[in-house]
């Protein structure tokens, strides 16, 4: 494995007989984005918190730029960190906020400053330099917080859930400013947080975490189309779980055949994404494949329901319960429940993996 600018080999954190993280190893190049993604309790804070020095491994090492810095403490690792909970000083001014981490760097007070004014600038908070944080809205409190890790010039920038206090709104809004601050200044990072839209989204590469092992690092296209477990396949989008058990590549479900790309023999689970599956009802034309190999299976609607852009379909086929995502084009009527449909999707669409023991 070539070297990256954050190199962590089999990092470990052992709390008594509790395993939190679990031999985890990631190179990271220099100037990427990289999201630690997965439930709560995955080990992804924890393994934030060695990083950054506020928790000391159990095993293992981390090193930036070549320099092994497992055992150095957090001041001393060049590195910037933005909390969740924004962790301002309330009894400061914006300006002296940022330039906090200066002053304890002992840099001169007229520097410091500017270097303060500027980060504030890129932030786009100017003109509040002078308001205390509770004077501000939460998502401008996030703001001072990242012009506060910014202004050190940081070798490492890493985030903690940062926007999870946040409306949605402006959660998109932060999502976009964070990603364009941190290409601009091309700072290696790593962005914790158990929702995958943010780590899609924003992301170069997604390093999912589960039980404090990782499943997979991969870019977010290799993760949803390419997921390399069955816990990658449903935590990272949607998908619908089927159970059944294969011969090669036919897979017996309920008693219908269905086909899959590499399956082998036993029980096994099989996913499709919601989106990637076609529902036609009675009276509806049968979509065309072409000379795609297609999969078809037959249900009845359980239950719609209404999100906007999207229609969600709850379907029984054949005892197991599978969701079916139209996207609404205005005025049409939805399916009703009770209603006979077909379910058809591409082979090359269909996920195969070894049933859970």
């Amino acid at each position: 494995m070539q070297p990256g600018f954050l190199s962590i080999r089999s990092l470990t954190k052992r709390y008594e007989t509790m395993v939190a993280v679990d031999d985890l190893n990631l190179e990271i190049a220099k100037g990427e984005l990289v999201a630690f993604l997965g439930p709560s309790g995955c080990g992804k804070s924890t393994s934030l918190r060695m990083i950054a020095g506020l928790a000391p491994a159990t095993s293992g090492t981390i090193s930036i730029g070549g320099k092994d810095v497992t055992q150095l403490a957090p001041y001393r690792r060049d590195i910037g960190l933005v909390f969740q909970s924004y962790a301002l000083f309330p009894h400061m001014s914006v300006l002296k906020n940022v330039m906090f981490g200066l002053e304890m760097r002992k840099v001169p007070a007229a520097e410091a400053e500017r270097r303060a004014r500027e980060a504030i600038a890129m932030v786009q908070l100017e003109g509040r330099e002078d308001r205390r944080p509770a004077q501000l809205s939460g998502g401008q409190q996030q703001r001072v917080a990242l012009a506060r890790a910014l202004v050190i010039q940081p070798s490492i920038l890493l985030f903690d859930e940062p926007l999870s206090n946040l409306d949605a709104k402006l959660r998109d809004e932060m999502r976009s400013e964070i990603r364009s601050i941190q290409k601009r200044l091309g700072i290696t990072s790593i962005f914790v947080t158990h929702d995958q839209v943010e780590a899609l989204s924003m992301c170069d590469k997604v390093a999912v975490l589960n039980g404090g092992r990782l499943e997979q690092l991969g870019t977010p296209n290799d993760l949803y189309e390419r997921p390399a477990t069955a816990f990658v396949a449903s935590f990272v989008g949607r998908t619908n779980r089927l159970s059944g058990v294969a011969e090669g590549d036919c897979i017996s479900v309920g008693g219908k055949a269905l086909r899959a790309p590499g399956a082998s023999k036993g029980k096994v689970e099989l996913m499709v994404r919601p989106h990637r599956m076609v529902m036609t009802a009675a009276g509806e034309t049968m979509p065309d494949f072409g000379s795609e190999p297609i999969n078809s299976i037959d249900g009845e609607i359980r239950d719609v329901y209404y999100a906007g852009d999207i229609l969600h379909y709850e379907i029984d086929a054949g005892g197991q319960v599978m969701s079916v995502e139209r996207t609404t084009s205005g005025g049409e009527t939805p399916v009703s429940p009770g209603s006979a449909v077909n379910l058809t999707w591409r082979v090359a669409d269909t996920l195969v993996f070894g049933a859970a023991q």
